[in-house]
């Protein structure tokens, strides 16, 4: 405990003093500082690209690196499973077919033109957008998508391996600019669920003339010389390393020769790690960092009493936008006792979310008992399956019923105020995090506090993301705390997430990793796959599905996403806010891609 509490310490003085010293930031005009990787000079620990020209700060636009420190920065292999580029390669390299504006309701083309459906949604053709190169100056055409889907069917340890082949029976070029695909079944949104970026990530389309000289599988895409990685965005990359990524703006892009847009005005993109939730206020303070991860009201306030340059989506309170990531505490369910529902249950209600939202969202958010986010479409389901709430005792914070529940189930508590299951083990288990994600880092010692007081023996951990993530998808980890990136606009996706397909063995990843199985569930799940939102049946079996994952409880919902995402117009203007919605905040999102079109220097 001394140790815990002279870590705190340390962390105060460390960002009192950061705080302190914003007196010497960088003003425009000036040539940015090695720090945030716009000189010339090398860095320790890169993986290459040390000699890159000055590049004046105004002319670079800093990110945060929302992952925290990349541990593997020669990596750039968008189909790894269980590895994210959301450190500049989705935003500033790569491009989507399509990109879903959750501000409009509508879908952006962007390398395609468009898309058509058959009428029984068996079959769809996506028209590729004519102009569209590769950076190396190859036409991107319709068979680099079918190039990329049947690789990816081919090598199941490839990332959306598993929804490929479930969902694509065939896929042919017709011509240069026309791709069709032919589906095993009805599927309405699928250029909407694989295309579109309609949550954080897409399946991006790799470069056939590269990627069919190379394993897949074990292929970095990483080669500075050779101009790696190549996509058809607007930013090269020049410097990878653990806590830096750099980009500079290419020559020349398509979207420019064409006239589809104008280059973007940043001549350079800059992703960096930066810690703490302290140092993220300081660095917004002092200047040098423009977009930042998320930051919790009383830091927020006081930063931007230091610096008014720094803004967020609302003006006043309650500052944050509602991003889709319900946040909630996941379980492998086959593992004991997590595979059991009614031991699900009892953790549920040990959980005060009310307690949660105060501390440490500082009154900034609402509790959440699913994974549905509540945009308008999702509120409406959930109000109108209200008694279910009630049927199943979702809403209830009430430690003696988690006891009830678990003496029921032959645990006794021990000496110890710590259960015990009938052959006298202790129920010990940790719960992790991704250590990027401040807001988890705050509810984790939380709800550790919740549930020992219920007498589970558990503790916290916060992980690097590429040993978060092969913990979680692998079945190491039996219970995390983790967004629901799913449904937006119909209940289907969340429910989805869930169907036994998506089951592995322990021991072998999966992309979405509770493990839980219910054939009555998937049947349900299945019959409204295949029909469109707007069929009266498919809400009927909505609700059918929805009443057995409340049952059933295999994730439990703790707080809706209310995420304070500060930017700083110092040296860049035009970042997106609720008056000026032209695309939803998340600059880590393959959708970044619009923030860097739209940012405009200060003058």
């Amino acid at each position: 405990m001394k140790k815990r509490i002279y870590c705190v310490i340390s962390m105060i003085l460390l960002a009192a003093m950061l705080f302190g010293a914003c007196g010497g930031s960088s003003q425009p005009g000036s040539t940015a500082s090695a720090s945030p990787g716009t000189s010339g000079s090398s860095q320790t620990g890169s993986t290459g690209g040390d000699q890159i020209k000055d590049v004046p700060r105004e002319k670079t636009v800093i990110f945060e690196n929302i992952e925290g420190r990349v541990p593997l920065p020669d990596n750039y292999n968008p189909y790894t499973d269980n590895q994210y580029l959301d450190w500049g390669m989705w935003q500033a390299n790569q491009e989507s077919l399509f990109y879903y504006n959750y501000e409009t309701g509508e879908i952006m083309p962007w390398q395609a033109k468009g898309y058509e459906f058959n009428d029984d949604f068996t079959k769809v053709k996506i028209f590729i957008r004519e102009g569209v190169k590769w950076q190396d100056g190859e036409p991107f055409t319709a068979d680099d998508v079918v190039f990329t889907i049947n690789m990816i069917k081919s090598h199941p340890e490839l990332r959306y391996s598993t929804d490929m082949n479930t969902y694509v029976q065939d896929v042919v070029a017709n011509n240069d600019h026309e791709v069709e695909f032919t589906l095993t079944q009805s599927y309405p949104s699928f250029v909407m669920d694989y295309f579109s970026v309609k949550v954080w990530d897409t399946l991006l389309i790799a470069p056939e003339h590269i990627w069919k000289d190379v394993d897949p599988v074990t292929f970095s895409n990483y080669d500075l010389a050779k101009g790696y990685p190549v996509g058809t965005g607007p930013y090269k990359l020049v410097r990878s390393t653990e806590t830096e990524q750099v980009y500079d703006r290419c020559d020349t892009w398509w979207g420019a020769e064409t006239g589809f847009m104008d280059m973007p005005k940043p001549e350079r993109a800059i992703w960096v790690t930066v810690g703490s939730e302290e140092l993220r206020a300081a660095k917004l303070v002092s200047n040098e960092i423009d977009a930042a991860w998320t930051l919790g009201r009383s830091n927020y306030e006081t930063a931007k009493a230091k610096n008014n340059n720094i803004v967020s989506w609302y003006e006043d309170l309650p500052y944050a936008y509602l991003d889709p990531g319900v946040r909630g505490l996941y379980f492998n369910c086959d593992v004991f006792p997590f595979n059991d529902p009614d031991v699900r249950h009892a953790i549920n209600h040990a959980i005060n979310r009310d307690e949660i939202v105060a501390i440490a969202y500082e009154g900034m958010t609402e509790p959440a008992y699913t994974m549905y986010p509540t945009y308008p479409p999702l509120k409406a389901f959930l109000d109108r399956n209200e008694d279910l709430f009630e049927k199943y005792d979702i809403k209830s914070y009430d430690v003696q019923k988690c006891k009830d529940i678990m003496t029921s189930k032959g645990f006794t508590l021990d000496s110890e105020g710590l259960w015990r299951d009938s052959g006298g083990n202790r129920i010990t288990f940790t719960i992790i995090a991704r250590s990027g994600e401040s807001d988890k880092s705050k509810v984790g010692p939380i709800l550790v506090q919740q549930l020992r007081q219920a007498g589970f023996d558990v503790d916290f951990q916060a992980l690097e993301s590429a040993v978060y993530y092969n913990e979680t998808q692998s079945g190491s980890a039996v219970a995390w705390l983790s967004d629901q990136l799913s449904s937006v606009s119909d209940p289907y996706s969340m429910l989805d997430a869930f169907h036994s397909k998506w089951y592995k063995p322990v021991g072998e990843l999966s992309s979405k990793p509770s493990r839980y199985r219910n054939s009555e569930f998937d049947a349900l799940v299945e019959q409204m796959s295949v029909l469109a939102p707007s069929d009266p049946r498919f809400m009927e079996l909505a609700d059918q599905a929805f009443e057995i994952w409340l049952r059933d409880l295999p994730c439990i919902g703790l707080v809706q996403a209310y995420l304070l995402t500060p930017f700083n117009s110092t040296y860049w203007t035009n970042w997106p806010d609720a008056n000026n919605n032209y695309i939803h905040p998340g600059h880590w999102w393959v959708t970044g891609n619009i923030l860097l079109h739209n940012i405009e220097p200060a003058k």
